[in-house]
């Protein structure tokens, strides 16, 4: 059994967001790599993946029902703002992460797990930046924000 490590170099946890147009799929919009906005200064991230339920009682049974809906996907981060990525972002299409949330542009994520080399995991998908909300204070004076991603669908995995 091996488990999943971030400390290293190679080994960082990696998110990139594509916004720059309509894609047939996540991995094309990755391959526009002119557009593709690494998130810089992650210090968290939260996968979730959870499906829907509904849940009945029966006059009949000492037990509970319950039949799955569909999923409520998202991932879930904090980062320390950077100028670029928050503002300029990335190419000629993919504006910062202020922008592509206060425009509410659907855009296309890459999550790797372990690092981006040959033979790394990672999950995609589509789905619209949310819960963006920049604080700064006296004793924590960089700014530093949560960001979520709405997933729309269903989660792809892969390997590079």
């Amino acid at each position: 059994m091996g488990y999943i490590a971030v400390n290293t170099t190679a080994e960082f946890v990696k998110l990139d967001i594509n916004a720059s147009g309509t894609f047939g799929t996540p991995a094309l919009a990755m391959a526009d790599t002119a557009n593709v906005l690494t998130v810089p200064a992650l210090q968290d991230i939260t996968v979730n993946a959870t499906p829907g339920t509904f849940e009945w009682q029966q006059l009949d049974a000492l037990s509970s029902y319950i039949v799955t809906t569909p999923s409520t996907n998202s991932l879930s981060t904090n980062m320390v703002l950077d100028d670029t990525a928050f503002f300029t972002g990335a190419g000629t299409g993919t504006a910062g992460i202020f922008d592509i949330t206060n425009d509410k542009t659907l855009c296309y994520f890459r999550m790797y797990w372990q690092g981006s080399s040959a033979g790394d995991r990672y999950i995609e998908g589509e789905g619209y930046l949310s819960s963006l909300a920049p604080t700064v204070s006296a004793t924590a004076p960089v700014w530093v924000a949560p960001i979520d991603i709405l997933v729309v669908g269903n989660y792809t995995s892969g390997t590079v």
